[in-house]
């Protein structure tokens, strides 16, 4: 009977974690000032938040990159939960990893209608610079394990993400030459070896 009853209560409070959570609630958009760098550039990155269903009043996330490419050298949080009277933010970055994890809720107080206000257009949720170390083609990403909303009815909402590709040169690589030239060099060689072989022939009859 014990065992029933344990049963039921796990499977009810199973059922309401799933009711209070909204998959979907909105989109965050990783966003970049380019799409193709140089190394040693600065990338300006930024995620923003579109259609949200609610008025949001806080956030989870972490951002990934490749550590060996790309050097993170600051990061600001955005105004979209501050009324005015600030907001309780957090982050930690793991450098070995590339991630960086940051955490930003309004005040219990804050003024809904204002953070409605600010919202409603979509916002920044933070903004990134990175240096680029290497050439070659990286992305910035979100990890699906660690990401969520708060609601303004106390509700735990699932965002959808777009994540980002960035292309980057080395501005002193030397160009490879193109395969037809490099099929050219030997057939240009052998034509005067033969050019030259004749005259010689010619020459010692003469």
């Amino acid at each position: 009977m014990n065992l029933l009853k344990t049963t039921c209560c796990q499977l009810i409070l199973a059922c309401l974690l799933l009711l209070s959570t909204s998959a979907n609630a909105a989109l965050i958009r990783i966003q970049t000032d380019q799409q193709q760098y140089q190394t040693g550039d600065t990338v300006t990155a930024w995620l923003r938040v579109e259609n949200a269903t609610e008025t949001l009043t806080g956030f989870f996330l972490a951002l990934q990159y490749q550590p060996a490419q790309l050097w993170l050298e600051s990061w600001t949080f955005g105004t979209g939960f501050d009324d005015g009277f600030g907001s309780y933010a957090y982050s930690a970055h793991d450098l070995i990893n590339g991630k960086l994890s940051l955490e930003e809720y309004a005040d219990w107080a804050a003024d809904l209608d204002l953070l409605m206000a600010q919202q409603q257009q979509g916002f920044v949720l933070a903004a990134f610079k990175f240096t680029v170390k290497k050439a070659g083609n990286f992305v910035l990403e979100l990890d699906n394990s660690y990401l969520g909303f708060l609601g303004q009815s106390a509700n735990m909402l699932s965002p959808d993400w777009a994540g980002v590709s960035i292309q980057v040169t080395d501005p002193t690589a030397v160009p490879a030459p193109p395969s037809a030239l490099l099929m050219l060099c030997p057939l240009l060689w052998l034509s005067l070896r033969r050019t030259l072989s004749v005259k010689r022939t010619k020459a010692m009859l003469s």
